[in-house]
């Protein structure tokens, strides 16, 4: 079976082959000229300024060649003349790098290091158009898989903590609870990362992530502690359940047990950091 290159139309079978997402191939010498943000050789206006190279002529391996350009000994082995950069192997002289740093396709990932800024991608394809849509939707999928959610949380609890407050006509109380949840988020992280090294073995969430899902358990777990404290016994059964369930699927605990001892060291940090505002206050 045939697989003919989709930018110069030559059967490249029995050659070094590249092949694109949609499953096109693409000849080695025509991925190179799209890697150097070179135009395709059949595009290409008949005087290329440099001889080319007959059948009889083709360099001998092992053999230094004369670069057709500018007739610079190229060494065996080497396809790149080092005094006008002409490269024999795709017939041009790429041009000058304008990225020297690693530079992922925003599409498939590709490393676009040392090429230009306005190259498509050599790999699938993408124009930097396309690359900048793809990255801007990766970033959206990763606010919505894993930000989105906790956010989402965070945002209910404090909502019915206002409710509250508002019926009990105690604002000043939902202001200390909230630079209280703010205080606690950034203690939490800390003992969340000691508690992660000494017991649970490993720090498995990013700062910022973790950050977010201490931010939702502190935010539903203010109304529920509100609500249901003033019920003996069973008010502090009810707010400990949630406060282990929030825990355990927030931070991905691995069991209960883990989720128990983090919650009495985040109770411990919360309450302080309430009755020391309180006190300030």
């Amino acid at each position: 079976m045939s697989k003919v290159c989709i930018h110069c139309g030559i059967d490249c079978s029995e050659s070094k082959r590249f092949k694109d997402a949609k499953g096109r191939y693409a000849c080695l010498k025509c991925h190179d000229r799209i890697k150097y943000g070179l135009p395709i050789e059949r595009d290409l206006p008949a005087d290329q300024g440099a001889p080319i190279a007959l059948a009889d002529e083709a360099p001998i391996e092992g053999e230094r060649v004369a670069c057709p350009r500018c007739k610079h000994e190229i060494p065996p082995g080497e396809t790149v003349c080092s005094n006008c950069r002409y490269d024999i192997s795709i017939g041009a002289a790429p041009p000058a790098p304008m990225t020297e740093y690693s530079r992922p396709c925003g599409k498939c990932g590709y490393d676009l290091k040392g090429l230009a800024l306005s190259a498509s991608c050599p790999e699938c394809g993408a124009d930097p158009h396309t690359q900048a849509r793809a990255k801007k939707a990766k970033h959206q999928n990763q606010f919505e898989m894993f930000y989105k959610e906790p956010l989402i949380y965070s945002a209910v609890g404090l909502v019915a903590l206002l409710i509250i407050r508002l019926l009990t006509s105690d604002l000043q109380t939902f202001v200390i609870d909230c630079i209280a949840i703010g205080i606690c988020v950034p203690l939490a992280l800390g003992a969340y990362w000691v508690f992660s090294l000494i017991w649970a073995g490993g720090f498995d969430q990013g700062w910022l992530l973790a950050a977010a899902n201490f931010l939702a358990v502190f935010a539903v777990a203010s109304p529920v502690v509100v609500v249901f404290s003033p019920i003996p016994l069973v008010g502090w059964i009810v707010w400990l359940t949630a406060y282990l369930w929030l825990l355990k699927v927030r931070l991905d605990l691995d069991g209960w047990w883990d989720a128990f001892i983090l919650a009495l060291i985040l109770a411990g940090i919360q309450i302080l950091a309430k009755l020391g505002l309180a006190a300030l206050i």
